[in-house]
């Protein structure tokens, strides 16, 4: 009885682990204001780098799931988007609630604009999240756009 019990709870916490894992890729508002060689760190070299405009440089990253855009001048980073998509409600239900408290510890004010739609800012940063289904590939699809903005 004992060693179902255990597995039981190991499973419960892998999918919980699992998913506040997989809300940090989507965490990207926290890099608005970083630098390029920070998010390199973070999510390695870049799938393309489009630098035709020094004032707007695109580091492009894409998984079998998820896609990302950081765009930075020699400043830092001022806009960043992530784009994530999961075949099950739940599962991308489960990833919008650990970036939510993810971003509350991180200092940010959430809005919910409606069950699918939320706003997120602290001072010099706002982001929108969102949760759509998409009809084609009939998959549940997360947004997260963030841009710095001068106060």
């Amino acid at each position: 009885m004992g060693k179902i019990k255990f597995f039981f709870i190991s499973v419960f916490l892998v999918c919980l682990f699992q998913s506040v894992l997989l809300s940090q890729d989507i965490n990207v508002q926290k890099y608005i204001g970083k630098t390029k060689k920070e998010v390199i760190k973070k999510y390695g070299k870049p799938v393309h780098i489009d630098n035709s405009n020094s004032a707007m440089i695109c580091l492009f990253y894409k998984t079998k799931t998820k896609r990302l855009v950081f765009v930075y001048d020699k400043k830092g980073v001022y806009q960043a988007e992530a784009y994530a998509s999961y075949n099950r409600k739940i599962k991308a239900r489960r990833v919008i609630t650990a970036f939510i408290s993810r971003s509350v510890k991180d200092g940010f004010k959430i809005d919910t604009v409606s069950t699918n739609n939320f706003q997120i800012h602290k001072k010099g940063i706002t982001a929108d999240l969102k949760l759509i289904k998409n009809k084609i590939t009939k998959k549940y699809e997360i947004s997260v756009k963030a841009r710095k903005y001068e106060e």
